[in-house]
């Protein structure tokens, strides 16, 4: 065990057996699959005209307790609900019985009087002391694609556990074993980064293959009421847009110290991480490590408004963590430069809006780096390194019950989130810790989501993108793992997003699927991926044909 972990222990062990004795309440764990969680519990807050102070949307995962409690706040027995969203309701009440008391939980006919007892879980058991609640999980999928000519398929297979120690302490385990043929476009990622988007290792398997495991689990406890501490290993999302710009579930999951502050209408999160450093894939050998601290606070400012800071740090060191950073309240702006500036630090702002019952405006700002001297009288500096998100969204369109519209901008200029060595870029194993595109572009996405009765959800994705790429021996900013100076950039001044060689991408992505019944669902699904670039070996058009059964899984999407 290196020396950040035995930090890690050092702290989680001893604030836990300093603060037990104030451990009074029942304990959550947070939802990991998200199987459209977050999105049936945001159209329900827009739908009320109120931002909760149960629930802040700008931190993923969220707590299965604070769900229920945001539930029980809306009062949405009292109000006339579309079938749709009363069964929506139920299904979420379901999803979390030991906290919702639902009595619609209960299985109708348990399998051999011990499976299946409550329509969520295959197997319980539960007690005023311990809950342990397993789950199957699955996903079997089969398809093919014209760019290659290949079958492709999914075989993933494992179990999901959670619950609870004497209501004082929550734990989930997570395993998976998985088969998989990918589309050409993402095994041509998985060669150039080593790594599986969202995943890590692999071995190859058969023809084109890969076969992995997919991993989670942890522990977490409440402590004076307002403070949930969480360690393990698990992936974290900061935003409020169908991307991130500060940090994303893109990249594999890694071993964290979470502690969340929930109180009054403030929700303060602390992360600290760690991480691999970039690596070329060899034979077995020691991974480089690196660490990464960040804070987010976020404030509910009015009814209709929620604001939220973000900082982090990235960074090395030959000895170990950098407990400076270890300080859940200070500015790491300052700390880092204390230090001697040698690491990657970045702040940023988000924000949401919710209006007339239907309507919900977001966005994001980070800023990597910024010279305000350098930029007098030119334009285009290289070391002014930025991103900007904007969206809407718009629940029951039209009137149309059910269908949700939601248009999303993301704008991140060349450099960003690199470093000028490249240990401390903004990455976790040869993944970027953001955006999946790195950095240099300009990206619109459009989603519309329909869920005409509560099984069926149609859900249609475009993307489009455009991004300045690389050519042998330049450095145009997009690949945010090239150690980055003003000696090796291509120009000081000039810079703008999408310069280089560029790369346009459009990605349609349709979707159907019917959930047979709890968490089991049946899906059938197309796509379509196109790029079109100045370098014609960049140039790629596929269409995809996919359908599968899975079952407590959300489905795999990589859409880059």
């Amino acid at each position: 065990m290196n020396f950040f972990c035995r930090a890690f222990a050092g702290i989680f062990l001893a604030g836990y057996f300093l603060i037990s004795p104030l451990i009074t309440l029942s304990q959550s764990v947070f939802y990991n699959q998200d199987l459209g969680i977050r999105n049936y519990l945001q159209r329900f807050e827009i739908s009320s005209g109120n931002i909760s102070n149960n629930l802040h949307f700008s931190t993923h995962p969220l707590l299965r307790k604070n769900a229920v409690n945001f539930l029980d706040s809306l009062h949405l027995d009292s109000l006339s609900l579309h079938e749709t969203d009363r069964k929506t309701e139920q299904y979420l009440r379901t999803d979390n019985d030991e906290w919702s008391g639902y009595s619609g939980a209960a299985g109708k006919k348990p399998f051999l009087k011990k499976f299946y007892r409550d329509k969520a879980s295959l197997y319980q058991i539960r007690s005023d002391d311990f809950l342990l609640k397993i789950n199957p999980v699955f996903d079997f999928e089969i398809g093919r694609e014209s760019a290659s000519g290949e079958m492709l398929f999914t075989n993933t297979r494992g179990v999901e556990m959670r619950g609870w120690i004497a209501k004082k302490v929550g734990y989930y385990f997570y395993l998976t074993e998985n088969q998989a043929r990918y589309p050409l476009y993402v095994r041509e990622r998985i060669d150039s980064s080593g790594a599986i988007p969202g995943e890590g290792f692999f071995k190859p398997f058969k023809t084109d293959g890969v076969d992995f495991l997919d991993t989670k689990g942890y522990v977490d406890f409440t402590a004076a009421k307002f403070i949930t501490i969480q360690f393990g290993h698990s992936k974290n999302f900061i935003g409020n847009g169908i991307r991130s710009l500060a940090l994303s579930d893109f990249s594999e999951d890694n071993l964290s110290l979470k502690l969340q502050t929930q109180v009054w209408k403030l929700n303060y999160q602390n992360l600290f991480m760690d991480l691999t450093g970039d690596f070329l894939r060899g034979g077995d050998k020691l991974l480089p490590k690196k660490f990464a601290a960040i804070h987010h606070l976020s404030i509910n400012a009015t009814k209709w408004l929620n604001a939220g800071i973000f900082e982090s740090v990235v960074f090395q060191r030959g000895d170990g963590f950098e407990f400076q950073y270890l300080n859940p309240v200070i500015f790491y702006r300052s700390v880092e430069q204390l230090l001697g500036s040698p690491d990657n630090s970045m702040l940023g702002l988000d924000y949401r809006i919710i209006f007339l019952r239907h309507f919900e405006y977001y966005g994001q700002i980070i800023v990597d780096d910024y010279n305000f001297q350098a930029t007098k009288g030119q334009t285009g500096y290289w070391g002014n390194k930025y991103g900007i998100q904007q969206g809407l969204k718009y629940i029951n369109a039209f009137t149309v019950n059910n269908l949700d519209l939601q248009l999303e901008w993301n704008y991140v200029r060349p450099y960003t989130y690199t470093h000028n060595d490249s240990v401390a870029s903004y990455s976790n194993y040869n993944q970027p810790l953001a955006h999946p595109l790195g950095a240099n572009f300009t990206e619109w996405i459009g989603l519309v989501r329909y869920q005409p009765v509560f099984p069926l959800l149609i859900e249609m994705q475009l993307l489009y993108a455009v991004q300045g790429r690389d050519t042998s021996g330049s450095n145009w900013g997009g690949n945010i793992f090239i150690p980055t100076t003003q000696n090796n950039v291509e120009g000081v001044y000039g810079n703008h997003a999408g310069q280089g060689v560029k790369n346009y991408l459009t990605h349609l992505h349709v979707r159907v699927s019917y959930m047979i019944r709890h968490n089991l669902f049946a899906d059938l699904c197309y796509e379509y991926r196109n790029t079109n670039s100045d370098f014609p070996s960049y140039n790629s058009t596929s269409n995809i044909f996919h359908s599968g059964i899975r079952m407590n899984i959300d489905r795999k999407s990589f859409s880059f």
